[in-house]
């Protein structure tokens, strides 16, 4: 293999993912990816919800005037539930945006929870007298169908009466998706690209959950600018490759001759 070729398949490396050794973390996080992938632009339907506060309202009541923050939970989960929404308040608080940006909508998929439990859960996060934020319980058949449009899932354990279930934090803007994130994040960079994508502003490139370890552009979700990665350098390696091998090949035949 030449030297021009050769610097064409680093080049193509360059940016593109970088797999290591197949292992069940690994493939859980490209499905993670494609699944968040896959639920941007989805329709959620409009159901009745009843808030911690007691009130009844539809759920486009509360995405009408601003973009909302989606997530679901149960209160009796011995599992992740209480982890994930200590991770969704606290990005709130570290990005800043609620009530301007957005609201954050906590939906119960156990429709055997009352306005009292709603209450406990939000006095448990510290979120009781906490302003655009909504605890929420809905009737069985009606989150079923927002679930469903959001290809969350959960399930009953007979033996544990315990929900088996994943984690999602979506973004909705009028009705349909506008970004996802599955599972659980760390850190708050992603929530940070999720607000920009509800402020309107555009995010032309981000880092999806995976292990891509060389890349061309990343996205700076502070100052939500994108920029030129160290990866680009191996993109424009085979042309300066190229170019000094026709000069060596050339000033060698001038010499000959």
């Amino acid at each position: 293999m030449n030297r021009a070729r050769l610097c064409g398949v680093l080049a193509a490396l360059a940016c593109a993912p970088v797999l290591a050794a197949p292992d069940t973390g690994a493939a859980a996080q490209a499905s993670a990816a494609r699944a968040e992938g896959r639920l941007a632009g989805r329709a959620v339907p409009d159901i009745p919800l009843t808030l911690a506060d007691g009130r009844r309202v539809q759920l486009s009541e509360l995405w009408r005037d601003k973009p909302l923050l989606v997530t679901f939970y149960y209160r009796r989960c011995a599992g992740v539930c209480m982890p994930f929404l200590e991770w969704v308040r606290d990005a709130v608080r570290t990005v800043g945006g609620l009530g301007s940006d957005y609201r954050v909508l906590a939906l119960t998929f156990d429709d055997a929870e009352t306005v009292a439990d709603l209450r406990a859960q939000a006095a448990a996060l510290g979120l009781l007298e906490a302003s655009d934020w909504s605890f929420a319980v809905a009737g069985k058949d009606e989150v079923a169908r927002v679930a469903g449009a959001l290809d969350y899932w959960y399930r009953l354990d007979p033996a544990t009466r315990q929900y088996d279930h994943n984690s999602l934090l979506v973004g909705i803007d009028r009705g349909r998706v506008v970004r996802a994130l599955l599972g659980t994040p760390s850190g708050s960079q992603r929530f940070r690209e999720l607000v920009w994508e509800l402020r309107g502003s555009f995010v032309s490139v981000y880092r999806v959950p995976g292990r891509t370890l060389l890349r061309c552009l990343s996205f700076d979700p502070l100052s939500g600018k994108a920029r030129l990665d160290w990866g680009l350098l191996l993109l424009v390696l085979p042309a300066f490759a190229a170019v000094a091998l026709a000069l060596a090949t050339f000033a060698g035949a001038a010499r000959r001759t």
